[in-house]
């Protein structure tokens, strides 16, 4: 029997729920996906996520594939899907046929993570559940360079990630890492300065990235300079941290 295979891009903000992975008795993002496609197809789908996130983190690019008998035309069903979608913060951009060779999760090359975050208590309210607010000022700010030098490349990040039974190896390469400052001006004209870190890898550990950012933020606002992060990292002398919030992570590209 044919089968038609077809890619779903899309986005969504994670406040309203409980991861992406589909659960019995909580709402997460394929979960509802499943539920809307179900009944719009007035038959079981089943999607097959490129990844999965933790509950409150945002994807400003995700995909999924979904395995249908039939043909049909994406663009009558962008549209509503996205009438049902929308109320919980989840966007349909695209859907494509695709080869039944292509896999969402295993033909993944790269993802992009970033995170958001500030020093400054004058980021508006609409903004508390995107980016994170430190409440201590920082000591001083990494450059790229040294966050290169630091985590670029082929390394094992056992020690920035919490412990999975189905991890076959703590191996990661990253790709870049990237700081960035900018001005936001939020709608009633003030300015507010962030800062996001950005790194792409070829795969992330179970919440490595929460743990990369809260040995980074610890470290801003504890410490005068890199050293100490020299120390943990490539010395591996630990100290304590705190998992960075998770309201500032997005998941930004995923690259086949």
């Amino acid at each position: 029997m044919d089968r038609f295979r077809y890619l779903f891009k899309l986005s969504y903000h994670g406040v309203l729920f409980s991861g992406s992975q589909k659960q019995r008795k909580e709402q997460t993002v394929y979960g509802i996906l499943e539920r809307l496609l179900s009944r719009l197809f007035h038959n079981d789908v089943t999607c097959v996520p490129c990844g999965r996130t933790d509950v409150g983190v945002h994807a400003d690019q995700s995909y999924c594939h979904c395995d249908f008998l039939f043909e049909f035309e994406p663009k009558n069903i962008i549209s509503s899907l996205n009438k049902a979608s929308l109320k919980y913060g989840l966007v349909i951009h695209s859907i494509q046929m695709v080869p039944q060779s292509f896999h969402a999760l295993s033909s993944v090359k790269s993802r992009r993570y970033k995170y958001y975050f500030t020093f400054d208590s004058l980021v508006p309210t609409y903004l508390l559940h995107s980016i994170t607010l430190v409440s201590k000022p920082a000591l001083f700010l990494p450059t790229s360079l040294e966050l290169s030098r630091l985590l670029k490349g082929n390394r094992n990040f056992f020690s920035l990630c919490n412990y999975s039974a189905s991890t076959k190896t703590y191996m990661r390469f990253i790709y870049d890492v990237e700081f960035t400052s900018f001005s936001y001006q939020s709608i009633d004209g003030e300015c507010v300065q962030m800062h996001c870190i950005s790194v792409c890898a070829n795969g992330f550990l179970y919440k490595m990235m929460r743990h990369i950012m809260g040995i980074l933020l610890h470290s801003m606002v504890n410490f005068t300079n890199m050293s100490r992060l020299n120390d943990y990292i490539l010395i591996n002398r630990p100290f304590v941290y705190a998992l960075a919030p998770v309201q500032g992570l997005r998941l930004v590209e995923v690259n086949y």
